[in-house]
């Protein structure tokens, strides 16, 4: 994979070719091919995207808009994977959104889907940290309780989110656990909503308070 990609750069200008010289590219996993362009033009073509959106990613980060750096490097890298100039200001332009915004929360243990007021773009980082302890309440008889198969997949009582285009999610938005803290990588664009995760959160008690760090 790496001695492709290195042949790559060295076809449209990215490297000067005595660089092959200096160290000894490793081998190109098998199940991994990167066939080069055939037609030289098309090899022009790469070349003249690359470099001109390095420069216009540049020029975004030094106005600090990051969002729009970020996907900028972010078509570079579908082109060109692990181009290793755009790897690095990416991972730059990440730790800035991550650190964007902070916004603070309340999300109720009786209360289903709660709107954060947040919205988020697709692909750009997110980090969570909740504090707080909340009760989960379930009446039973001797026999107990089953389990409801469409609450499986979550830990009962945990916090979940989703991302959804309203403040009512559809039955096919899939929420994602939250838990204590997480950092992640926002999957869609949309609405960041809330909830502990029960099937009926109408006699539970309590609540956590979850501060939301980055870019919205």
């Amino acid at each position: 994979m790496r001695l492709a990609l290195f042949l790559l750069f060295v076809a449209i200008g990215l490297f000067p070719t005595d660089a092959f010289a200096q160290r000894r590219p490793a081998p190109k996993p098998k199940d991994e091919p990167l066939e080069l362009p055939a037609d030289p033009r098309l090899v022009e073509l790469h070349r003249e995207f690359v470099t001109k959106a390095e420069k216009l990613g540049d020029e975004y980060a030094r106005k600090k808009d990051w969002e729009k750096a970020r996907v900028v490097f972010g078509e570079v890298l579908k082109l060109v994977p692990n181009y290793k100039p755009a790897v690095e200001k990416l991972k730059v332009i990440n730790g800035e959104l991550s650190n964007a915004n902070k916004q603070v929360v309340t999300v109720e243990a009786r209360e289903g889907w709660q709107d954060t007021g947040i919205n988020l773009t697709e692909g750009s980082p997110i980090s969570f940290r909740v504090e707080g302890m909340w009760l989960l309440v379930h009446e039973s008889d001797a026999d107990g309780l089953e389990i409801p198969r469409e609450i499986r997949d979550y830990k009962l009582g945990s916090l979940i989110g989703v991302v959804a285009k309203s403040a009512t999610p559809d039955k096919d938005t899939v929420p994602f656990t939250i838990g204590s803290q997480k950092q992640m990588n926002v999957p869609y664009s949309g609405r960041l909503l809330l909830k502990m995760h029960d099937v009926n959160n109408e006699d539970n008690r309590g609540q956590v308070r979850v501060e939301i760090t980055g870019n919205f």
